[in-house]
């Protein structure tokens, strides 16, 4: 991230052992600071925070303190709501965690929404797959090799390896595990479709 942009998590949640474990998946994630709150109204002692602000909450939470969050926010540039699910049967969303997700994906989540913040701030949106990049990310996702991609597409070796370059240009992001999961919430894949144990 662009050291010039601050970047904060704010993890409201009453649950000790919920702030504990987001604070440690967190560390892994690309903002500058993490803050943990019992209840939206303690962020009256952060009225400092400013540039982007990610508040990760539940539903009830952002419901009963969303005006108050961004008045006291107030010299923040940007702020940002994701749903904190607590239950199992939750629905799966890029705007939502759900305590249940890896920690590999939660902080996917949460990089994508800080990199949102970065993007928008420098105008970039020149990051849109072709037709054809998209249907090699999906057989990316179904674990298939630049060969098994090239004979499915009928093209070159040489040429899915450019693919897959200009799709990691693009996305910013090389691993296989990162990409299925970009696939998954840019809706480009079901995640019905994918064995998530593997993205682990």
């Amino acid at each position: 991230m662009n050291s010039g942009q601050n970047t904060s998590v704010v993890v409201i949640c009453q649950s000790d052992l919920v702030l504990k474990g987001m604070s440690e998946i967190l560390k892994g994630s690309s903002a500058h600071e993490v803050v943990l709150l019992h209840r939206g109204d303690e962020l009256i002692d952060y009225q400092a925070l400013s540039g982007s602000v990610l508040v990760i909450a539940t539903s009830e939470e952002q419901e009963k303190n969303e005006v108050f969050i961004r008045q006291v926010l107030a010299s923040a540039t940007n702020i940002q709501f994701m749903a904190l699910h607590l239950e199992s049967g939750s629905v799966y969303s890029n705007q939502t965690i759900n305590l249940f997700d890896t920690p590999t994906l939660i902080c996917y989540k949460v990089n994508e929404i800080l990199n949102s913040f970065l993007s928008d701030q420098n105008g970039d949106t020149d990051t849109e797959l072709t037709r054809r990049e998209i249907e090699v990310l999906q057989l990316v996702t179904k674990g298939y090799s630049n060969k098994e991609i090239a004979d499915h597409l009928f093209v070159s070796t040489h040429t899915v390896i450019s693919h897959r370059k200009n799709i990691s240009e693009k996305t910013g992001i090389k691993s296989a595990s990162g990409l299925t999961m970009y696939a998954i919430l840019k809706k480009i894949v079901d995640v019905n479709d994918i064995d998530t144990a593997d993205l682990i």
